[in-house]
C-alpha cells in the first residue's frame, strides 16, 4: 500500500508531499523522503556504480527500511517522484507501471491521484 508520495524539484525543493497514514507517522515519512534524495543524487552522479543508465528515469528501489520500501522516478527535468510503500514483496515491474506519469493527475487543489490508488491497486 502507498503510504506517502512526494514530488521534489530539481533543486531538491519540495513541491508536493502527501502521507496517507496517521499524523504520528507523517514526520517519519517526511524524513524517509528527505533521506531518499541523497540516494537519488548518488545514483545520478555515479550511474556505473548503481547499474542504471543516464536514460533510465525509473530509479527502482532506492532503499528499504524495516517497515517501508522507497521507490524513485527522475524526470528529464530532474524533478523527482518518490513513493513510500508498506508492501515489502512488491516487484519493481509493478512499481514501474504505477509510477508511469500518464496515470497521475492533479485536481484543482493540487491533490494527486492515480488509477492504482483509486482502484485499490498497490
Amino acid at each position: 500500500m502507498i503510504v506517502c508520495v512526494a514530488v521534489v524539484g530539481h533543486q531538491n525543493n519540495p513541491l508536493y508531499l502527501q502521507s496517507f497514514t496517521e499524523a504520528d507517522d507523517a514526520l517519519k515519512l517526511h524524513h524517509i523522503v528527505h533521506c531518499s534524495l541523497d540516494v537519488i543524487e548518488e545514483r545520478v552522479n555515479n550511474p556505473k556504480k548503481s547499474g542504471s543508465t543516464l536514460n533510465e528515469t525509473f530509479l527502482g528501489l532506492l532503499y528499504p527500511t524495516e517497515n517501508y520500501k522507497v521507490y524513485g522516478y527522475l524526470t528529464n527535468t530532474k524533478v523527482k517522484f518518490i513513493m513510500v510503500m508498506t508492501d515489502l514483496d512488491v516487484k519493481d515491474a509493478d512499481i514501474r507501471s504505477d509510477l508511469a506519469l500518464d496515470d497521475w493527475t492533479f485536481d484543482s487543489e493540487l491533490r494527486w491521484t492515480s488509477s492504482c490508488m483509486s482502484t485499490g491497486g498497490l
